[in-house]
């Protein structure tokens, strides 16, 4: 009986030995598969790149030749002298005799620029008047008229995981050596002996753990520190040093000393820039010393080694006391293992520090990266580590957003009584902005919210807002496709019936009314439009058929459910925001939609192209109608709801509407250039009513914002349709309708041609 329990508890053990070794055996093979899949695709902590789109230079567009030089330092072009050949990444700048030795152009020519871009090997040739003004551009070889040139996308954030950061790769040679010295004498000075551990360094460590508490030193080499950093967690358990010790071990095995390093110093975390973490050699020379990691001199390479060890604590700006007695260790050190002479010692030493940081943004561009990270999961990409994601975004025009969105808010929380008090009671009123090109879809800015850290959620795409006035431009141009009751076709001078209005339906009452509460008896189409008013909208509505009005949301791009209830001609239902651009990008376009789009291309950590994005043009529509009605929108800005735009400084020709729910809960305004379209929302997430209308709490964000985003583009007019007759009212034309004499005004409309 003994003995067979004796050999029953011997199995057991045997068993559990077995079990053990099954289990390291897969944790080894498990861990040596991923060293060698990650050293394959050298994705070691690799943050997810964002680019904005490729620089366009259009013809007609502001752009100086300080401008054209800002755009190729940051992209590190060298200059060369104009006339001289250019290889890929020169550029050169002539003056007008020299320009025209190359190409003939007309009088007033001040300046031309030559370059060949980096990013599509094209050479390019940009000519400038004296208002520095793009009169001309030719491209290719020879070279041959074009509509615009192309300059190189910007790299505007870096994420890991969900945090922004600050990283860029190094190879190990253009790293200085005094930085190699400096961080091996003080981290790990064995570290071209040890295979991955030091055991000297261990035994040293657990000597300083038994003497003052577990913890209290790691001894681990730069292997394994790159391993934590990696493969593990921080925590400080016996556990995860065993762990540690095993990784660094296979890892050792499969990665050069080399090539250890070289990643180490491109992904050791080195401080903190705002949201921003600090990560390599390369980002933390720009970050504490504003220069390239090539120009580092000893002092720099020994406090950027001193930093890696503790980077709040040794912070040379913040803590310098500190900072530089851990640098003149490092330096100790360094002259201890014979890496600098006494000389260089005594000369690095007494070196000053770094007294100011770079600043950067307090976030890369957050809601349009997360509308970016968005449309990638919809696609499929659920790892993005390593990606390089090209984005439709102009890096300027997204600022100017951001800048325009916060300045309104600022403003209306001083100075509207209702967002005041709102503020007081701990609610935030919250704002939209989302802007287009409309001539390529592309979404070129787009806000999401007043703070993406206290508020990551992203309304641009994902909340659906009573949309008010927004909707009536789509039931004018429905109505432009249609007869009235007398079989008549609707022009912007057919009349409306501004009267007391009472519609039935399902058993239930409408009865709409005008935001002031008055009528007027008949108004002519175009001027109820530009007025914003409801009851002549409802009537319109009702006449030329809710369906035919929903049939024509559809085609200009809504995709969320409409019913066709009477109340839907004043907008009483939700879209998101983004939904209501691509309405207006169409209208802009006099009828071809281009489904707006985030992204150009996804490429991976083998520079291939995994996904890219096209957004072929399709006619919704004929394009007098919508000249018809772009003209009409015109009105709105000029003597209609969004005539303060001009007092605000938007000067350029715009169409727009303006919209505002019942309730004022919401508030919107969406117009559009022929180069820019930008709508804005305000609200409160719970629904407050904020008292603003779409005229002051959403117009003046879009008229800081496209003022701005406008200034480079030439001021003309909408390419309308041929064959339309222009209209000119005069005061005394207004007359004969029911409309008060202060809004009696010149007047431009388009009118088709009778059959």
């Amino acid at each position: 009986m003994s003995s067979t329990m004796t050999w029953s508890r011997r199995k057991t053990f045997l068993y559990g030995i077995l079990t053990l070794f099954i289990i390291g055996l897969a944790i080894v093979i498990y861990t040596d598969q991923s060293i060698r899949k990650q050293i394959e695709e050298k994705r070691f902590l690799a943050p997810a790149q964002y680019y904005s789109s490729p620089k366009k230079f259009f013809l007609g567009q502001i752009f100086s030749v300080n401008d054209f030089k800002a755009h190729f330092e940051a992209n590190h072009y060298r200059q060369r002298p104009f006339g001289s050949h250019l290889s890929q990444g020169d550029y050169a700048i002539g003056n007008s005799s020299e320009c025209n030795q190359v190409i003939e152009l007309q009088e007033g020519l001040q300046n031309c620029v030559s370059y060949h871009a980096i990013a599509n090997d094209q050479l390019y040739l940009v000519a400038l008047n004296e208002w520095d003004q793009i009169s001309a551009v030719f491209n290719g070889e020879p070279l041959r008229s074009s509509l615009f040139a192309q300059g190189e996308p910007q790299l505007f954030a870096q994420y890991l995981g969900k945090e922004p950061t600050l990283q860029y790769s190094a190879e190990l040679g253009e790293i200085p050596r005094y930085c190699l010295d400096a961080v091996l004498a003080i981290e790990d000075p064995q570290f071209l002996e040890h295979r991955g551990i030091s055991v000297r360094g261990l035994l040293r460590a657990v000597a300083a753990n038994l003497l003052h508490g577990w913890g209290s030193q790691g001894g681990s080499t730069i292997t394994q520190q790159l391993v934590k950093n990696y493969f593990l967690t921080p925590e400080k358990k016996i556990s995860r040093k065993i762990k540690e010790i095993l990784i660094s071990l296979i890892f050792e095995l499969r990665v050069s000393k080399d090539d250890i390093l070289q990643t180490y110093l491109n992904i050791i975390y080195l401080g903190q820039s705002g949201v921003f973490e600090v990560r390599g050699y390369k980002a933390a020379a720009e970050h504490y010393f504003q220069k390239p990691l090539e120009d580092l001199n000893l002092a720099d390479c020994a406090l950027l080694a001193a930093i890696v060890n503790s980077p709040g604590r040794y912070n040379p700006v913040r803590h310098p006391e500190r900072a530089k007695q851990r640098r003149e260790r490092v330096l100790e050190k360094m002259k201890e293992h014979q890496m600098v002479s006494e000389s260089e010692f005594e000369g690095a030493n007494q070196s000053p520090l770094p007294k100011h940081l770079k600043r950067h943004l307090s976030a890369s561009a957050p809601y349009f990266v997360d509308a970016v990270n968005k449309t990638l999961v919809e696609k499929g990409f659920e790892d993005l580590a390593g990606l390089k994601v090209y984005t439709s975004m102009d890096p300027q025009a997204q600022i100017w957003a951001e800048n325009a969105v916060q300045a309104g808010i600022d403003n209306f929380e001083r100075g509207y009584p209702a967002v005041k008090k709102l503020k007081e009671e701990n609610k935030l009123l919250q704002a939209v902005l989302i802007s287009s090109n409309p001539l390529t879809g592309e979404i070129t800015a787009l806000v999401g919210g007043r703070d993406f850290r206290s508020s990551p959620y992203n309304r641009a795409i994902e909340a659906h807002r009573q949309v008010g006035s927004i909707m009536k431009p789509i039931v004018y141009l429905t109505a432009l496709g249609s007869l009235t009751e007398t079989g008549e076709p609707y022009t912007p001078l057919t009349l409306l019936n501004n009267s007391p209005f009472r519609y039935e339906y399902e058993g239930q009452v409408w009865e709409p009314k005008n935001y002031d509460g008055t009528f007027s008896g008949p108004v002519p189409l175009f001027y109820a439009l530009k007025e914003s008013l409801n009851v002549p909208t409802a009537r319109l509505a009702t006449q030329v058929g809710l369906e035919k009005v929903i049939e024509t949301a559809r085609h200009l791009g809504v995709q969320s459910k409409l019913k066709a209830f009477p109340s839907l001609a004043l907008g009483a239902f939700e879209l998101k925001p983004i939904e209501v651009l691509q309405v207006y990008n169409t209208i802009s376009q006099l009828g071809v939609r281009r489904p707006l789009k985030l992204i150009h291309s996804v490429v991976n950590y083998k520079d291939e192209v995994v996904y890219s994005e096209a957004n072929l043009p399709e006619w919704t529509g004929d394009p007098e109608q919508f000249s018809v009605l772009v003209a009409m929108m015109k009105q709105t800005l000029i003597s209609g709801t969004g005539q303060w735009a001009a007092k605000l400084g938007m000067t350029h020709v715009a169409a727009g509407k303006t919209g505002t729910t019942s309730d004022t809960k919401d508030a919107w305004f969406a117009g559009f250039t022929p180069f820019h379209v930008a709508v804005v929302w305000t609200g409160y997430d719970d629904g407050s009513s904020h008292k603003l209308t779409g005229a002051s709490g959403a117009l003046p964000i879009w008229a800081d914002y496209m003022k701005r985003v406008s200034k480079a583009s030439t001021n003309r007019d909408f390419p309308f349709a041929e064959d339309l007759e222009k209209k000119i009212l005069q005061p005394e034309d207004f007359s004969q309708w029911g409309v008060p004499p202060e809004k009696a005004i010149r007047t431009e409309l388009l009118m088709r041609e009778p059959n």
